[in-house]
């Protein structure tokens, strides 16, 4: 039965950059047939197509039919490239495929589209109709050349005193401490073992914000 095509869904095969690197795209492809083939029990390959990291290129179920990719979408074609294992479906494209992936991945969907007038918002993720992560970025935002541009205009932080926010919390807690400095002076004792407490505890607290925000930046928030 032949399918009209009205999209794109972009797939990752979620294996490591280095996954059967030595024994070659081919390799690679019969690998991923037994796991739709013998392990899933699919006829073949539920790609349409699939692209290796050096940009190769292998059409592995036939246009014009329906694939076995995406659940309840298997009418689109299914384009799958070799990586994007631990991927995020917010990550960068170029985190986790190479240049000639990529590459070969847009002029295949320009083909694609001309051939079976897809329109480009028709072009999506697999993440976008599932809760997996795959492909490991967000095909429109790509396609659209707007990770190009968020990447460029992040600024680069090279020492946690460079956040806004580490600076705004040791700026807190000296603040705190030259403010008990000078109120404790023409205090009686008892309002200075006040005040005293008071201060430790609002420079605890700021402590304890700077101590949060250093770990967020470790982790990549900015």
């Amino acid at each position: 039965m032949t399918v009209k095509h009205q999209g794109i869904i972009v797939h990752c095969t979620a294996t490591r950059p280095s996954w059967y690197e030595d024994k070659g795209f081919e390799a690679q492809l019969k690998e991923i047939e037994k796991w739709h083939v013998k392990d899933n029990g699919w006829s073949s390959i539920g790609y349409h197509i699939i692209i290796g990291r050096n940009g190769e290129l292998a059409n592995t179920r036939p246009l014009g039919t329906s694939g076995a990719h995406a659940r309840g979408h298997n009418s689109n074609i299914g384009i799958a490239l070799v990586g994007g294992f631990g991927s995020d479906a917010d990550d960068v494209a170029t985190d986790h495929f190479t240049a000639p992936q990529l590459s070969k991945l847009y002029a295949t969907i320009k083909d694609l589209q001309q051939q079976y007038d897809i329109r480009t918002d028709k072009i999506i993720g697999h993440n976008r109709v599932s809760s997996k992560a795959c492909p490991g970025f967000r095909v429109q935002k790509w396609l659209a050349g707007e990770e190009v541009a968020r990447n460029r205009t992040q600024p680069e932080r090279t020492k946690p005193i460079q956040s806004k926010t580490v600076k705004a919390s040791a700026a807190t807690v000296a603040a705190s401490a030259g403010t008990t400095v000078t109120a404790l002076s023409g205090m009686d004792q008892t309002a200075q073992y006040i005040i005293l407490g008071f201060a430790g505890i609002t420079i605890l607290f700021g402590i304890y914000i700077m101590r949060e925000r250093l770990k967020s930046w470790a982790s990549g928030w900015r």
